[in-house]
């Protein structure tokens, strides 16, 4: 049968748009997964935690970590005071240091913190019995500035 006969079927036109439509969804398929994007991306430790501190900002030598229950953001001390909050984004994490305590909310074992940096938005992280030891640390701030 040639490709002119088998057009020309009732129906075939649909058979053709079927099977495109089926191997550009297996492409997507096979670039997403090449480009490992839509992973769960979390926080394996606090190696992990300090590693990204010191990507974000070079020198920024935690002493204090606290992960996030579910592994999706941290807090880092370092020996300067400074803080730096870690949160996922996407497939990746990005990290801001935080300039004041104004953006922080205690609220049980949540802290929900925010930056000056409207695009990096705000997070609760889940640090149970530490959140409340973290956002008064926090208070400090304000007063370093």
């Amino acid at each position: 049968m040639s490709v002119d006969a088998f057009l020309a079927l009732p129906g075939a036109g649909i058979a053709v748009q079927a099977v495109g439509s089926l191997v550009a969804v297996l492409l997507v398929f096979v670039l997403v997964r090449t480009l490992d994007m839509g992973s769960d991306v979390r926080i394996a430790d606090e190696a992990e935690a300090r590693a990204l501190a010191e990507a974000a900002r070079c020198g920024f030598d935690a002493v204090d970590v606290a992960l996030d229950r579910a592994r999706i953001g941290a807090l880092l001390r370092n020996h300067a005071g400074e803080v730096m909050l870690i949160r996922r984004h996407g497939a990746r994490f990005a990290a801001r240091v935080l300039s004041s305590h104004a953006g922080a909310r205690l609220d049980r074992g949540f802290l929900t913190l925010s930056t000056d940096d409207p695009h990096f938005g705000s997070i609760t992280l889940d640090l149970g019995e530490r959140a409340q030891v973290w956002a008064a640390s926090l208070r400090r701030l304000g007063a370093q500035a």
